[in-house]
C-alpha cells in the first residue's frame, strides 16, 4: 500500500509528540539504580578531574572488585562516550537525576525519527514508516531503557545510522560512506560488545543478501577504518584482559534466554514463525529467490531478520544473558513487524488493524503462545503487574509515571540523607553507587570489593535481602564481611516500612515492577551502630 508522500506528516508529528512526552515526563521520578549511578558518578568525576576516574579520594566506583581501573584510577572497563555525554549534561544543568537522563531520552526520540525517515525515504511507504515508528516509540521496554542514564539509546541511534547509511549510495559517494564508518566507529565507543556483535552480524547479512552491491575495494577500505578504531580502543580499554569473562558452558542457556526475550518482548513467536517460513521459501525456491531479488522491501526485512538472528547467536558467547544487549535490535524488529502489518493489510484490512492493535497496545501475542508451549520465562518473585504477564504495557508504564513507585534506592537515599552525617561510613551488599551519588557518606561494599580497614566498624550496615555473588560464584566480599559482624550485639536494627527489592529502577522488562506488591515481599532493614560504639573502633 502506497500513501501520498509529503514533507509534513501530521500523524507522525502527533506520534512524535506522544513519544516525547512518554520519554521526557517526570524523568527523575525514580533515582538512578546501580548501573546508572556508575555512569553518573564517573561523569561527576570528569567535571572534577577532567577524566573518568574510579576513585575520588573518598569512594570507589566499581562493580568488578576494582578491576575497572589501574593504579592511576583511570576508568578502562567500558567506553567513555556515555560518561562524557552525561558529564556535558551535568556541566550545563548541575548533577541531578533528570540532567543525567535527559540526553539519552532525547536520543530515544531521535531513534523514532530515524526509524521513520529510513523507511519513508528509502522505500517510500508512508504507512510502513508510521507503523515502524509507532511500534518502536510505543514499546515500553524501549521507553524504559531510553530513560536510563546509560548507553542504550545512544547505541541504538548509531545502529540506525549504519542502516540509514547502508541504504544510501555509499558505493559511489563518500558522504554516506563516511556516515557508515562514523556509525560503526562511534558504536565502539558507545559499547564495544554491541560493536563486535552487531558489526559481525551486519557484515555477514550484507554478504549473504547484498554481495552483488558491495564494491570490494571500498568495502575493505571502510572495514579497515573500522578495524583501526577498534584496535586503538581494544588496547586502551584493555579488552583482552576481560577475555576470562567469556563462558562457553553458558551458550545454550544464553541462547534460550535471548530467544525467549525476543519472543516475549520484541517479536511474537507466531509472527516470527510465519516470517521464517516465508524467508526460507524466498531463499530456497526459485520463485522465492526471484521475489527476493526483485523486491527491495522483502530483501531488506530479510536482511534485518538475519542481523537479529546472527546477533543473538554471537552475543550468546558472553556469560551474562542480559536483555540490554538486545535493545539495539528493537528498531529492526519494529521495522519488520511494521512491514508484516502492511502486507497483511494488502489482503485483509480488518486483520491488519487487529494485528496492529495487538502489537501496539498489548503483549498478548508475545506471551500467550509461549505460555501455551510452557516455555515462558518469569522471575521467581514475579507479579501480575509486570511485562512477564499478559497486560496493556502502556497502562502499566503510565501508572508508574503518574502514581509513582516506592523505589528501594529512593527509600535508602532518603534515610541516609536524613539520618547520616557527612563522612559516616556505610557498608551495603548492593546499591552502593546510588548512595555514593546522592549522599555525602563513605560507602563501602556492593560489588566494588572495598571494605573498611580491619578493626573498624561501619556506622551503618545494609544487608540486602537478595544475596550477591561474584563472577566466580563466591559470596561477594561485602556479604562475607557482614556475616562476620556481630549485628545482634553491636547494631540496632531499623526496619523500614518498605520492600527490599533486588534492583530498583532497572529497565529490564523481565525484572521491572510498575506497581508495588501489597504487602511487600521483603522488609528493608538498616543496622545502625549502637551509641557506645560511635568511635567505630573495636576495643581490643
Amino acid at each position: 500500500m502506497r500513501w501520498s508522500l509529503r514533507k509534513f506528516d501530521p500523524l507522525f508529528l502527533a506520534l512524535l509528540a506522544l513519544v516525547s512526552f512518554l520519554l521526557l515526563f517526570n524523568l527523575d521520578h525514580r533515582p538512578f539504580w546501580q548501573d546508572e549511578a556508575e555512569t553518573a558518578c564517573l561523569a561527576r568525576n570528569v567535571l572534577k578531574f577532567g577524566a573518568p576516574r574510579a576513585f575520588d579520594g573518598i569512594n570507589l566506583i566499581s562493580q568488578e572488585e576494582g578491576r575497572e581501573a589501574g593504579a592511576d584510577h583511570l576508568w578502562r572497563w567500558s567506553p567513555w562516550m556515555q560518561i562524557y555525554l552525561t558529564a556535558g549534561a551535568f556541566y550545563l544543568a548541575q548533577p541531578s537525576t533528570a540532567a543525567g537522563r535527559l540526553p539519552f531520552a532525547v536520543l530515544g526520540i531521535l531513534c523514532v525519527c530515524l526509524t521513520y525517515l529510513l523507511i519513508k525515504r528509502h522505500f517510500r511507504d508512508l504507512l510502513w514508516a508510521r507503523l515502524a515508528a509507532a511500534l518502536l516509540g510505543l514499546s515500553v521496554p524501549f521507553l524504559m531503557y531510553s530513560r536510563q542514564c546509560r548507553y542504550y539509546s545512544l547505541a541504538t541511534l548509531l545502529v540506525l545510522g549504519s542502516l540509514y547509511a547502508f541504504r544510501l549510495n555509499w558505493q559511489k559517494h563518500w558522504g554516506p560512506a563516511l556516515l557508515l564508518l562514523a556509525s560503526f566507529g562511534l558504536l565502539f565507543h558507545a559499547n564495544y560488545l554491541l560493536f563486535f556483535t552487531y558489526g559481525a552480524s551486519f557484515l555477514l547479512a550484507a554478504i549473504l543478501l547484498y554481495h552483488r552491491e558491495l564494491p570490494w575495494k571500498r568495502t575493505l577500505l571502510l572495514a579497515g577504518g573500522v578495524v583501526l578504531v577498534a584496535l586503538q580502543g581494544t588496547v586502551f580499554f584493555q579488552i583482552q584482559k576481560q577475555g576470562g569473562m567469556f563462558d562457553l558452558t553458558r551458550i545454550f542457556s544464553n541462547l534460550q534466554c535471548y530467544f525467549l526475550d525476543l519472543f516475549q518482548f520484541m517479536a511474537p513467536l507466531p509472527v516470527v514463525g510465519c516470517l521464517l517460513l516465508y524467508w526460507l521459501w524466498s531463499a530456497a525456491f526459485p520463485g522465492g529467490r526471484e521475489r527476493l531479488k526483485a523486491d527491495p522491501e522483502v530483501r531488506f526485512t530479510f536482511f534485518l531478520g538475519l542481523i537479529v538472528l546472527f546477533n543473538i547467536l554471537i552475543i550468546s558467547l558472553a556469560p551474562q544473558g542480559e536483555h540490554r544487549y538486545l535493545l539495539h535490535l528493537y528498531p529492526l524488529c519494529a521495522m519488520i513487524l511494521g512491514w508484516v502489518i502492511c502486507r497483511v493489510a494488502d489482503y485483509h484490512k480488518v486483520s491488519a488493524v487487529l494485528l496492529a492493535f495487538l502489537l501496539l497496545f498489548t503483549n498478548w501475542l508475545h506471551l500467550l503462545p509461549v505460555a501455551r508451549l510452557q516455555i515462558q520465562l518469569r522471575p521467581a518473585d514475579n507479579s501480575p503487574y509486570m511485562l512477564t504477564y499478559p497486560n496493556f504495557p502502556l497502562k502499566l508504564y503510565l501508572s508508574e509515571l503518574f502514581a509513582g513507585y516506592p523505589d528501594v534506592n529512593r527509600n535508602l537515599i532518603d534515610f541516609f540523607q536524613g539520618h547520616a552525617r557527612p563522612g559516616d561510613t556505610i557498608v551495603t551488599t548492593y546499591g552502593d553507587l546510588p548512595l555514593q551519588f546522592y549522599t555525602s557518606c563513605v560507602v563501602f561494599g556492593g560489588l566494588q570489593g572495598r571494605l573498611p580497614e580491619p578493626g573498624e566498624l561501619p556506622k551503618f550496615v545494609v544487608k540486602r535481602w537478595h544475596t550477591r555473588w561474584n563472577r566466580r560464584y563466591d559470596l561477594t566480599r561485602s556479604e562475607a564481611f557482614i556475616l562476620n559482624l556481630r549485628l545482634a550485639v553491636d547494631y540496632e536494627p531499623l526496619v523500614l516500612p518498605f520492600a527490599d527489592e533486588e534492583f530498583g529502577n532497572r529497565a529490564d522488562p523481565y525484572y521491572h515492577r510498575f506497581v508495588p506488591d501489597a504487602p511487600s515481599l521483603n522488609q528493608l532493614i538498616i543496622y545502625r551502630l549502637r551509641s557506645h560504639h560511635d568511635t567505630k573502633t573495636i576495643n581490643q
